[in-house]
């Protein structure tokens, strides 16, 4: 009788256990928003849209008494460009009034948070895994790519000291399943979002919030408790977090009634299939002095994913994006061991990093080095990885 062939691949996918993640800091109790979740954007002074085609999507726009909003359809002061679906204008009434008292409530509640770590780098090039961080002055610009890995538990709260700015392009990427519901960024002043930026989270700002234009995108929320949210061609998705049990909720006042559902989410970036398998890399070695190349499977599901490097195993330093299912990496430090990893990705988020290799120097092996060589599973894996590489008959 004769079997269908079977790979290497195949065989050592039927052993492959993947090791549970494990975080630097004990998991954050979620921020508490109150009626918060029911808006996409909530000012004290006054909101408006000059130019660009603004939406605000499955969420209110608030603007406190005795604000102002321009740009957005009636009871705003002109009709504008500005868009809201699955929502209200909550125009100067007890609606707007209690969302900037739940705002203030919320700000509280981290201010009383002694930080997990205060971040010393640039945001920029990071990889954080849950935990409350402060993030001081001189570094409170992003530039390039944050990585938030966790799961659809894991929380963020991140005290901005001084300002918030994002540089264009710039973006806030999710790895694992962690849900823009549960990050959190509190703004001691105020906040700006440069051109094509991709940010997630709900952001409380102490003063303004200002979209300059350039087609930013934001899923979460935008809280200005003092001054203005100034938008620009921006485009801001409010989504709950995915919970149980469905519950909802309802606030009246004299002038409008707005209900909310805490129990389902509207996410506007489709998450990472589970349909996709885990990444593992099959080949690597070293070019040169200061290039690697590899490849990874299986070949199905998709073929966008994100590559993290770095001179020390957790160290990530460096990712890049990659279409395909190889790449070579120059211009890295000569003669050096590289640390690499690869992950399934999508516009706005990152699935789940297959196992680590180490891509050695001169003199250390090509094939690449299991993270974890005490794990008997991880280790026969890597031996047929790299040493078997025809195909069985059997008859």
């Amino acid at each position: 009788m004769k079997f269908k062939k079977i790979t290497a691949l195949t065989l050592a996918l039927a052993f492959f256990i993947t090791p549970p993640k494990t975080y630097a800091y004990s998991n954050p109790a979620a921020v508490t928003l109150g009626t918060v979740v029911n808006f996409a954007a909530l000012a004290k002074t006054s909101i408006s849209s000059p130019t660009g085609a603004t939406v605000l999507n499955d969420g209110d726009m608030g603007i406190d008494s005795p604000g102002t909003c321009t740009g957005f359809p009636s009871p705003c002061t002109s009709s504008g460009t500005g868009t809201i679906n699955n929502g209200a204008i909550q125009y100067q009434n007890g609606v707007a009034l209690q969302g900037q008292t739940d705002a203030t409530a919320a700000i509280a509640d981290i201010t009383s948070r002694p930080a997990d770590e205060v971040l010393v780098a640039q945001l920029g090039g990071q990889t954080l895994t849950q935990g409350v961080y402060e993030v001081p002055a001189d570094t409170t610009n992003l530039t390039g790519d944050l990585t938030l890995d966790g799961d659809a538990s894991s929380v963020f709260i991140f005290h901005m000291t001084s300002t918030l700015i994002t540089d264009d392009g710039s973006r806030v990427l999710l790895s694992g399943g962690v849900q823009p519901c549960n990050v959190i960024w509190k703004v001691d002043s105020s906040a700006t979002f440069n051109g094509t930026t991709t940010f997630v989270g709900t952001v409380i700002a102490s003063e303004s919030i200002t979209f300059p234009g350039g087609g930013a995108t934001l899923d979460g929320r935008v809280i200005a408790q003092t001054a203005a949210i100034t938008f620009n061609n921006t485009t801001v998705n409010n989504s709950s977090c995915i919970v149980s049990t469905p519950t909802s909720t309802s606030t009246s006042s004299s002038n409008s009634t707005s209900t909310s559902s805490t129990g389902s989410s509207t996410s506007y970036c489709p998450p990472i299939s589970d349909k996709i398998v885990t990444p593992i890399i099959l080949q690597s070695k070293r070019i040169d002095s200061d290039s690697i190349f590899f490849n990874w499977g299986p070949y199905s599901g998709t073929d966008n994913f994100n590559i993290q490097y770095g001179p020390t195993n957790g160290n990530w330093l460096y990712n890049t994006d990659v279409i395909g299912f190889s790449t070579t990496i120059n211009a890295l430090p000569p003669n050096q061991p590289i640390w690499v990893r690869v992950a399934a990705r999508n516009d706005c988020q990152i699935g789940t990093y297959g196992e680590s290799k180490l891509i050695g120097g001169p003199g250390m092996p090509n094939a690449g080095k299991n993270s974890n060589q005490n794990n008997f599973l991880s280790q026969f894996l890597a031996n047929i990885i790299s040493s078997i590489s025809f195909l069985f008959d059997f008859k």
